[in-house]
């Protein structure tokens, strides 16, 4: 994978039981691979009941996936009740080999020293070289850019870094967050809401071209050099959402992505 414009499919984007609880897994992203790598993604951000609720036989068709499980995408929670489930990510990161793990702090600002306590010792146990991407959330501690910033700060960067949400409309904030963070944005989560709709629909990013230009452009002002996943996309939630149309959406995506931004 070309470290500066990677492109990686989210499996969460096919993933039709993504919000519902319990978490149970509907398909085998091994089964989706080659249809992957033909498409030509430079990896996987995997979902992680794909791997965490999955057979041990597909945990081990994804542990020898011929394309790289990039990132590890963890919802453990930051608290005493998430040691179980960081202890499950860190080891999932290493059998599958991944670059990162993203993971998102909770939404208490009187536990910050917990979260941050947790972190730091959940860091001692993934394996050196995986990247920690906090993934800058809406409801959670760090969902503005000085927040973020100052929280961050004591820490390596070249361990601890972000990833951002760069095409949520608008768009001006996100200049704000490379200002405060700057090198340490590595990876950015894909996924266009459509400001008209009363619901918040995802559209592809060429239904919007120049919003999407216009972040991208951000992205390169401020010296950007990171990784994309296609997380949402059109169809997203819709009540006729198939897994065959999600896919088409996000190659429209990965198409425009490949043209405005390249690899």
């Amino acid at each position: 994978m070309n470290a500066n414009h990677g492109i990686l499919i989210g499996s969460i984007l096919l993933e039709r039981n993504r919000w519902k609880n319990p978490k149970t897994p509907t398909y085998r992203v091994s089964e989706w691979i080659e249809r992957f790598t033909e498409a030509g993604f430079d990896g996987v951000e995997l979902w992680e009941y794909h791997a965490t609720l999955a057979s041990p036989e597909e945990q081990k068709a994804l542990e020898a996936s011929s394309l790289p499980i990039t990132i590890f995408n963890s919802y453990a929670s930051f608290d005493e009740n998430g040691a179980q489930a960081r202890a499950s990510a860190a080891e999932f990161a290493a059998r599958l080999k991944s670059q990162g793990i993203k993971y998102n702090l909770g939404p208490d600002p009187n536990a910050m020293d917990t979260y941050r306590k947790a972190l730091v010792a959940w860091e001692k146990t993934v394996p050196e070289g995986v990247r920690l991407l906090c993934e800058c959330h809406p409801n959670t501690v760090l969902e503005k850019p000085e927040q973020a910033a100052a929280f961050l700060a004591p820490f390596d960067p070249s361990r601890y870094q972000v990833i951002v949400h760069g095409f949520y409309n608008p768009i001006a904030p996100l200049a704000e967050w490379f200002r405060l963070l700057g090198p340490r944005i590595t990876h950015v989560h894909v996924q266009m809401i459509d400001p008209d709709h009363p619901k918040g629909r995802r559209i592809c990013l060429d239904r919007r071209p120049q919003d999407a230009k216009d972040a991208l452009k951000v992205m390169r002002d401020h010296g950007f050099s990171g990784t994309f996943t296609l997380e949402f996309t059109d169809g997203t939630s819709a009540p006729d959402e198939n897994m065959e149309d999600l896919f088409q959406a996000a190659l429209r995506d990965f198409a425009f992505l490949k043209e405005h931004w390249g690899n």
